[in-house]
């Protein structure tokens, strides 16, 4: 039988952290007397890391950073860093599927962009982290995705046939991608991209179906 991986992105795929970034960025965003933007606005900068992030809403909100990035980036990790739980919620469904799996696959992965301390509270709060046996964060190497050395970096103790790569963007798209991955798509997350762009090689909206997405993926490399 066909030896299956599966990596998950975190941010939009198991977890909604939106509220909480959103709140970071809003805080940044008084000091430099600027007015807040909306969870939904905010959503819209995630996908490439805290640097990538906040880069993008002083560049919405039309504050020249090109100079002083890494001066606000440290600030707002103050802000997140205080409390990456704020408003934060589990997708339904993520618990149950993730123990499922583990059950049955065993070799499951986080591929992140958030920085490990954080990652690694969010997981072990809401019950995750013991589910996952591999790890890449934003701090692990010095390449983020959609870089395959990340996806790497997650499995490199796994012995597979295959990797799923399970995420909710278009970031997440071309990690799968240059590492080979079967992508399958999150539609419910943070995704500004059509799904027919994406190109995933499955999709669902229901964590509950995950499992047989994957049980038709081992299927279909006995073939």
């Amino acid at each position: 039988m066909e030896k299956i991986s599966i990596v998950f992105d975190l941010d939009g795929t198991l977890v909604d952290t939106a509220p909480a970034l959103a709140k970071a960025g809003n805080d940044l965003l008084f000091e430099l007397n600027l007015p807040p933007v909306s969870v939904k606005i905010y959503s819209s900068f995630i996908g490439g890391g805290i640097p990538k992030q906040v880069q993008k809403l002083l560049e919405f909100s039309n504050y020249p950073c090109a100079s002083s990035l890494e001066k606000h980036v440290k600030k707002f990790k103050e802000f997140y860093y205080q409390d990456p739980l704020r408003g934060t919620s589990i997708y339904p469904g993520v618990a149950e599927t993730l123990q499922e799996l583990n059950h049955e696959y065993q070799d499951l992965a986080i591929c992140t962009q958030k920085n490990e301390i954080p990652a690694r509270f969010i997981l072990k709060e809401f019950g995750l982290l013991k589910y996952f046996s591999g790890f890449a964060f934003g701090d692990s190497l010095d390449v983020l995705k959609p870089d395959p050395r990340m996806v790497l970096h997650a499995t490199k103790s796994f012995v597979s046939d295959r990797l799923v790569y399970v995420g909710d963007s278009v970031t997440d798209s071309k990690t799968a991608k240059n590492s080979r991955s079967i992508f399958v798509l999150f539609t419910e997350g943070y995704r500004k991209t059509a799904i027919n762009e994406l190109n995933p090689d499955y999709c669902f909206s229901d964590f509950s179906k995950l499992p047989a997405i994957i049980k038709d993926i081992r299927e279909n490399l006995m073939l």
